[in-house]
């Protein structure tokens, strides 16, 4: 009943997006344009590099590259290299809210390449990638802060799980040339989704050496980060992100948590246009 629910609930927001996209295109239609979409569009690419874990709770870190991609149209559909694609609408002065896919990263019991996971995994077997359909709300404290609550729901590989969020952010500090934005996020899971990925079954218990471990659903971290943007001009800048993760609750006491804390950055060289 409550995967039917979910399934509902998730039908419902489609269309609601989906009438949206239909009233957008209408009045596109009706209207004359000023420009083509790409004018009418803000549109940054850029490239870095950074460091991550090798999976939520490793004493392990790797190096990786940072691809950038992010386009926002006046209409309110997006494009992100982190984010996915979507549609983001403001419900009055106050209120907005955001539909889009994305995708989630899997895991490796092996330390392959780019992708989160470890050698230290073996045995626990692989956690598959999935295509994700992420849904927002949230509120605008003022101009320069939000609160915004959201859910992730797996459309492949569904024995991913559910995973929750909310998040308070907001911008510090605004000068001349230089942006310095916080944020705070509280993240949750199904029992499927702490299961997933810091649980062992008897199975798996088996075939790594974990003791075996059962992850209820809930509150599985805690994450702080903060952003530092330094504009050259109105083209070119760089943006730097740290964040510190602490494991939570039922996370916290799976025997895969070698480090409680893990900790990540990136830096990267971006060009708007």
């Amino acid at each position: 009943m409550k995967h039917q629910i979910k399934l509902l609930a998730a039908t419902a927001l489609c269309g609601v997006f989906a009438a949206r996209m239909a009233a957008a295109q209408q009045v596109s239609q009706s209207q004359p344009q000023s420009g083509s979409w790409l004018q009418d569009s803000k549109v940054t690419i850029g490239l870095g590099a950074g460091v991550a874990a090798r999976y939520a709770g490793s004493n392990e870190y790797r190096m990786l590259p940072v691809p950038v991609l992010n386009i926002v149209t006046p209409s309110g559909f997006f494009v992100d290299s982190l984010q996915g694609a979507g549609y983001k609408h403001d419900i009055g002065d106050l209120f907005f809210a955001s539909a889009g896919i994305g995708y989630g990263v899997g895991r490796k019991d092996s330390n392959d390449g780019l992708l989160p996971g470890s050698a230290k995994l073996k045995g626990m077997g692989e956690i598959k990638g999935s295509v994700l359909a992420n849904l927002d709300l949230g509120i605008k404290l003022g101009h320069v802060a939000t609160f915004t609550v959201g859910a992730s729901q797996p459309l492949s590989n569904r024995e991913r799980g559910l995973s929750y969020h909310a998040e308070l952010s907001g911008t510090v500090l605004t000068l001349a040339k230089d942006q310095v934005s916080v944020s705070g996020t509280a993240e949750f899971g199904s029992a499927k989704y702490n299961q997933t990925f810091f649980g062992v079954t008897a199975e798996q218990s088996r075939n790594s050496g974990y003791a075996a471990y059962k992850a209820d659903s809930g509150l599985n971290a805690l994450t702080s980060s903060i952003v530092w943007t330094h504009s050259f001009n109105q083209t070119w800048s760089v943006s730097t992100v740290l964040s510190a993760t602490h494991y939570m609750q039922k996370a916290a006491d799976s025997p895969l948590m070698l480090d409680k804390t893990n900790y990540g950055g990136f830096t990267t060289v971006n060009y708007s246009f």
